[in-house]
């Protein structure tokens, strides 16, 4: 089996596989930070342009070490519902998602995914939630198009625990109405505190089958903890950890695609400071203004107080009617007024983050003074 690490294009010559999706006689994208697992018939060439690629055993990585898990999973009628995959960092937990929708497909299911990694997501850019109807089969959960988003406002869970797992629990509340098999992706935050966080998230969602891929342990608190899911233990992949570097390129990346590029036209838009809504957190401020170089947004039960000079290049979520439409970059903000370079142009709701874009670099500071 061949790993292949992105960016690259894979020429395949012959039957070959990318987890579980035939690429027989086909060229593969694989995207910037992106390990994946090509494997192949003895006649089949691979041919890769660009990226690093290197030869593995089919016993540490590939669509063998869980072969056995997704067939449980699917050949129990009565236990597809909703399926959470819980993992540290670099355990594969999307390449374990994209696997399961692949064969859920070929058995005839209607899957739904959430990517629910606000950091490392690939449905929707980092601090946001991302939800999709999966129609086709895919190589990469970034090739998705995402159905319904949900803002949450960091790259990190610490604080936010609380947002993202009700950002979670509002999309599986309506994919699936449309899908029969729901499966949701979570980020890597699962040691010490993470690990209650996680049990926090399985406990409001109630899933029928909890994955846990890497340490034992965590399968084992699991186990014990949701007597009435199906709590399944699956092995992480060799060879494919990524670096911080591959990380932060990928974060980088997955951010350029919502707010620049994509042949779509940006524009910069006008927001009176005044008759703006602004979401922090999932709470809505209708009252704000301001005063002395800082924004106070109120509302009956919360204040909160930025900085001007943190506003100037936040990445931030726009809405209309109550649904995330598209993304942008706070390019200036003036006494009466927020400039925001987007190419939404209509737009009722801006949702705030902890993060800005400056010269193709994240920076990550505290919102709240």
């Amino acid at each position: 089996m061949l790993l292949v690490k992105g960016p690259a294009i894979v020429c395949v010559e012959g039957k070959g596989w990318v987890l579980g999706k035939d690429v027989s006689n086909s060229k593969v994208s694989v995207n910037v930070g992106k390990i994946l697992p090509f494997e192949k018939s003895p006649n089949c060439k691979v041919t890769c342009i660009g990226g690093e690629s290197w030869l593995t055993s089919c016993s540490v990585a590939g669509t063998s070490i869980w072969k056995d898990i997704v067939q449980s999973i699917l050949s129990n009628i009565k236990l597809l519902r909703k399926v959470l995959i819980i993992g540290n960092t670099d355990t594969g937990k999307s390449t374990f998602a994209t696997y399961l929708i692949n064969e859920a497909l070929k058995k005839g299911f209607r899957p739904s995914v959430i990517d629910a990694d606000i950091g490392q997501g690939d449905l929707t850019p980092p601090n946001a939630i991302g939800g999709a109807i999966i129609t086709t089969h895919i190589t990469d959960l970034r090739d998705i198009t995402p159905d319904l988003i949900e803002f949450v406002g960091s790259i990190t869970p610490t604080g936010f625990e609380e947002t993202i797992i009700e950002a979670v629990n509002k999309i599986s509340r309506k994919t699936w109405i449309l899908s029969n098999i729901c499966i949701i992706n979570t980020d890597g935050y699962i040691l010490n505190n993470g690990i209650n966080y996680k049990i926090s998230m399985a406990q409001e969602l109630k899933p029928d089958v909890i994955v846990c891929l890497g340490h034992f342990s965590v399968f084992q608190i699991f186990k014990s903890n949701f007597l009435s899911s199906l709590v399944l233990y699956g092995k992480s992949p060799s060879n494919m950890i990524k670096s911080r570097i591959d990380r932060k390129q990928r974060r980088l990346s997955q951010f350029s695609r919502y707010i620049s590029g994509n042949n779509k036209r940006y524009a910069i838009i006008s927001v009176n400071v005044k008759e703006a809504e602004f979401v922090y957190k999932g709470e809505t401020f209708q009252k704000s203004q301001l005063r002395y170089g800082i924004l106070h947004l109120i509302n009956r039960n919360n204040a909160v107080h930025i900085q001007r000079k943190k506003l100037v290049r936040m990445f931030v979520g726009l809405g209309l009617s109550n649904s995330v439409i598209g993304f942008g970059i706070i390019v200036s903000v003036s006494r009466y007024r927020v400039y925001i370079k987007s190419h939404v142009l209509k737009f009722d709701k801006i949702y705030l983050s902890n993060s800005a874009i400056i010269s193709d670099s994240l920076s990550e500071f505290k919102i709240i003074d």
